[in-house]
């Protein structure tokens, strides 16, 4: 069997790259016959047209290039160490000496050719097949160098031209059949005219080289080598969660490469799908990668539709009739005009093809498009027919592709959707009754956004929900254990991305919850600013922020993460506690359900406090009081303070393990049940600010500003004074508990000591005990009981949260 592979200028940069490419066909060359196509040398290409500007517009410094150019070459070859290839440092030295000679004949020249263009690029792929072929040699392979000028038959349309593969074939098959153990290296990109002209195949020439080599010669596939794994669902420096593509029909991969997918040349897939001849596109930077093969098979995609295509540096021109007058033929008389003068149409759609017409072109072909088509309908305009072309910048095509569109269920309507709920209208669309994709002309200003977000929604998987969590501390760690040992079929949560106070890290196709921690601490410096920006414009669709930090800065970013569709979870207490028209806000957000923010384990942790609340609500209940104990640390305390252990070592025993607020003090100050009502309050329809509420603190004065350290240093002066309270308590048979109490919007919170028989009273470990008072529940109260404080439980309720939003998001 033989195989041909081809290599991109990218897996030919530099000497390494070379190496890495010739391990790659020796290796291959264990199992079957071996062809290279090569392009030339990155950037090359480039710099040869850069050069002949420089020649044309008689810029001595020219010359100075040349000489760059020449020893990037030479120092390549000297660099691979040819001591046997004698015959193609040989050549690279001639054809660098007569490239000279072509591009000192350029100097005053009238202009530039395409042509005299095709001549000089050529020299690129020329000198880079010599350049591997001793490579090759020197790794004691046998090779030989082939100008595939000699070998391809095109007519004169020079810088896009067009094959003629009966004779192309011929000549491929005279030249290198049979192989016989020898490697022949084609140039890729090139051909010539029956007149011996250089011509050179258009973008991706190389692509097309390789397709026609593998037809003439009967191979068994084509690989095609570049420096990304495969085929990706979008391009992914518009796209960072883009994925590889591991199967395409020859169809699809032809449809994404017209619609302005950077992958195979439009015309590399026929030759080869006429003989079901299967094409791989591998990684060179890493040859073990799957990469994506291309057959007469279909592969059932894990998303609704293959890829999102984007092509820019167009533009629309719109022509119309005025009035209702129609004007026969008006679509077909654009079209041909357009036609006649050499102008492609990437784009067009009419209602009615005889009052109007829109059209997109690239912008190099608009302004003779303009004019093609005022020749054409010249008459029209002088009689007031038809208004002048109405032509439109700024603007791109995206292109969803997949074979599922051929039979549609709906997903044209999916697409305008997603893209609508986003404020996204497309300026026209295009879609056949049986095509496999789906065309929309979009404000270049909101393309990457429908890019990212047609890719996210119908590309990948198609129950991916997105992770960003913020806060690595007892529920931040405990939620990402929860996650590492989720078993949920219905959804695939993704971690791309979390952060500590110090570090964070990113992965566009997700972390393993169980190295999200040794990734964070290897990470970099945590920017916050960057974090909700990154957020918002890489990430715009079914995302979840999950704050689990406490941290009033990372609160007061909730209103621009939901505004811009980013759904927010925590477990954190404090964007709900600010001001009152801070939590109106975000709940202004959550109407209609279009951005979610779910907050269930602000209050009882994983107790079902804030849900039964808005149930009632939308019941249409009334909440007429809400009392009981809300704080599992104060629960905790006060049931370790009955036993005897000083107070101090029950402070640190509930912050050891994760029980209280990372600083004491927010429990023992009654701020953390302050919040907590306050959040109780508000999710019940009252309106409270913080400083209407009465609260008894346990600290005294002297502890409250210490650092931390110090805090706990000094802790132990107030072991005497708990001690005697309890004694005290106990000695009227009851026991204390830090309650709160809410009726009308007021707020009390404060020790109260309840008989040891209370419901109250006989509360222990971290347990909480809610009692919901309304117009039905009035005589006998709704209570809820549990533990209200804990990392395992807090930790779960955070999960069952978002869990939630992903059913919303995927129902």
């Amino acid at each position: 069997m033989l195989r041909i592979l081809k290599f991109g200028g990218s897996s030919l940069y530099d000497v390494n790259r070379i190496r890495n490419a010739v391990a790659i066909v020796n290796k291959q060359r264990k199992e079957a016959e071996v062809a290279v196509v090569v392009s030339a040398l990155g950037g090359v290409t480039d710099e040869l047209i850069s050069l002949m500007g420089k020649v044309m517009r008689d810029d001595e410094g020219w010359k100075e290039r040349f000489e760059l150019f020449r020893k990037r070459h030479i120092s390549t070859l000297e660099a691979l160490e040819p001591e046997h290839a004698v015959e193609q440092v040989s050549n690279v030295h001639k054809l660098l000496d007569q490239l000279l000679t072509e591009l000192s004949a350029l100097s005053g020249q009238n202009g530039m050719t395409t042509q005299l263009s095709d001549n000089i690029v050529s020299f690129g792929e020329r000198l880079s097949s010599n350049i591997f072929a001793a490579a090759l040699i020197e790794t004691g392979t046998r090779s030989s160098a082939f100008e595939s000028q000699k070998l391809v038959r095109t007519n004169n349309r020079f810088g896009d031209a067009d094959v003629d593969t009966i004779t192309t074939i011929r000549q491929i098959r005279a030249a290198l059949h049979p192989v016989n153990g020898t490697v022949p290296v084609i140039t890729g990109f090139i051909g010539s005219t029956s007149n011996n002209e250089i011509t050179t195949l258009g973008r991706s020439g190389s692509d097309y080289t390789a397709s026609l080599v593998g037809e003439a010669l009967n191979a068994g596939e084509v690989q095609i080598w570049t420096d990304v794994n495969g085929v990706l669902t979008a391009d992914p420096d518009i796209v960072p969660t883009a994925v590889t593509i591991s199967q395409l029909h020859y169809s699809e991969i032809a449809e994404m490469a017209h619609f302005g997918a950077k992958v195979l040349h439009p015309r590399t897939v026929l030759p080869l799908q006429a003989q079901n001849i299967p094409i791989h596109i591998k990684n060179t930077l890493k040859p073990d990668a799957k990469g994506t093969v291309i057959t007469r098979d279909y592969q059932e995609t894990p998303g609704r539709l293959r890829s999102v295509s984007v092509k820019k540096n167009i533009m629309a021109i719109a022509l119309r009739s005025k009035g209702l007058d129609r004007i026969h033929e008006l679509s077909f008389r654009a079209l041909r005009a357009l036609d006649r003068h050499g102008i492609s149409v990437l784009f067009n759609t009419a209602a009615s093809s005889d009052y109007g017409i829109t059209v997109v072109v690239r912008v190099s072909d608009a302004v003779a498009g303009q004019s093609a088509l005022k020749e054409e309908f010249a008459v029209e305009y002088e009689t007031g027919l038809i208004d002048q072309p109405n032509v439109l910048g700024n603007v791109s095509m995206v292109t969803v592709i997949g074979e599922k569109l051929e039979r549609d269920l709906g997903i044209s309507g999916a697409v305008l959707s997603v893209l609508g709920e986003n404020g996204i209208a497309p300026l026209a669309m295009a879609k056949g009754l049986a095509n496999r994709h789906l065309s929309l002309l979009l404000p270049e200003k909101k393309t990457e956004t429908a890019v990212r977000l047609l890719n996210d929604h119908f590309c990948i998987h198609p129950h991916r929900i997105r992770l960003f969590v913020a806060g690595m501390g007892a529920i931040g760690g405990k939620l990402l254990e929860q996650l590492h040992e989720l078993k949920d079929p219905k959804v695939d949560f993704s971690i791309i991305g979390a952060c500590n106070t110090d570090k964070m890290t990113w992965h566009p196709s997700g972390i393993a919850a169980d190295k999200v921690s040794k990734r964070v601490r290897e990470g970099q410096p945590t920017d916050l600013s960057f974090i909700v920006e990154h957020l918002i414009k890489e990430y715009p669709y079914r995302t979840v922020f999950v704050d689990a930090t406490g941290d009033a800065d990372v609160a007061r970013k909730y209103p621009q993460l939901l505004k811009y569709g980013i759904h927010v979870v925590t477990p954190s207490k404090r964007a709900n506690s600010f001001e009152q028209e801070f939590f109106d806000r975000l709940m202004e957000f959550t109407v209609n359900k279009r951005t979610h923010y779910l907050y269930e384990t602000t209050v009882g942790a994983g107790l079902p406090v804030i849900q039964t609340i808005k149930d009632l609500k939308r019941s249409g209940d009334r909440i007429l009081s809400i009392s009981g104990v809300v704080s599992g640390t104060m629960t905790y305390l006060f049931a370790k303070l009955e036993e005897g252990i000083p107070f101090d070592e029950v402070v640190r025993s509930a912050k050891q393990s994760g029980i209280s607020e990372p600083d004491p003090r927010d429990d023992l100050s009654g701020e953390d049940v302050v919040r907590k009502f306050m959040i109780l309050a508000r999710t019940a329809g009252f309106r409270v600010e913080r400083d209407e509420i009465e609260v008894e603190d346990l600290i005294s004065d002297h502890l409250k500003n210490l650092s931390p350290e110090e805090f706990f240093r000094r802790l132990h002066e107030e072991n005497g004074f708990w001690k005697q309270k309890v004694k005290e308590a106990r000695e009227r048979d009851e026991v204390l508990r830090y309650t709160g109490y809410l009726e009308e919007g007021r707020i009390k919170i404060g020790i109260q000591s309840v008989s040891v028989k209370s419901p109250l009273g006989t509360l222990t470990d971290t347990n909480n005990q809610i009692s919901i008072r309304t117009e039905r529940y009035n005589e006998n109260p709704l209570i809820i009981q549990g533990p209200g404080a804990g990392k395992e439980v807090t930790a779960a309720g955070v999960l069952a949260d978002i869990q939630k939003v992903s059913r919303r998001l995927l129902k």
